[in-house]
């Protein structure tokens, strides 16, 4: 019985986890934990080196991407670190307008909306120019979309290899 309700607890966690990624909660982190918690819990019965180094080899690959291609990505634009830092607000406060308007994809899409608004915003203020401002939004906006889903794939995995640690 009590098998059924390990592995009923990282089911649900397993498909819950990434929809938390979507909208910038700690879904990774909580799958990572989870794998953990399950291997110190019952060394015996869930412990396995190879599938925890895994886990956090995704995990960090996960997080990295997602810090590089949001920071970096725009910044190849030649901003400055001010506007890198305005524009990842922006995506962070379109994230939550997103996420109360429609969830679950309304936080990806606000994201990247925000993003790109702030960089228009930015942009259209430094330069007076609309085509500068213009593709500045859709680099910040390519961006955001890419680190998001970069960081969901890795959720992605994640959710598999726990799956793997406790029902394999």
């Amino acid at each position: 019985m009590e098998f059924l309700v390990e592995r009923t607890i990282v089911g649900l966690l397993a498909i819950i986890c990434p929809l938390l990624t979507i909208f910038d909660l700690p879904g990774n982190s909580i799958l990572l934990l989870t794998g953990f918690g399950m291997a110190f819990f019952d060394e015996n019965m869930y412990f396995n080196g190879r599938l925890l180094s895994a886990m956090v080899l995704v995990y960090l690959l996960g997080e990295a991407w997602e810090f590089c291609v949001s920071l970096f990505g725009i910044k190849k634009e030649k901003v400055s670190w001010f506007a890198v830092f305005l524009i990842g607000l922006g995506g962070f406060g379109g994230t939550l307008a997103g996420t109360t308007v429609f969830p679950i994809l309304g936080s990806i899409l606000g994201g990247v909306l925000g993003a790109g608004a702030t960089a228009f915003l930015y942009e259209l203020a430094r330069t007076g120019l609309q085509r500068n401002a213009a593709h500045l939004a859709w680099e910040a906006a390519k961006m955001r979309f890419l680190a998001v889903l970069g960081k969901i794939c890795a959720g992605i995995a994640l959710a598999m290899l726990l799956i793997q640690q406790v029902f394999f």
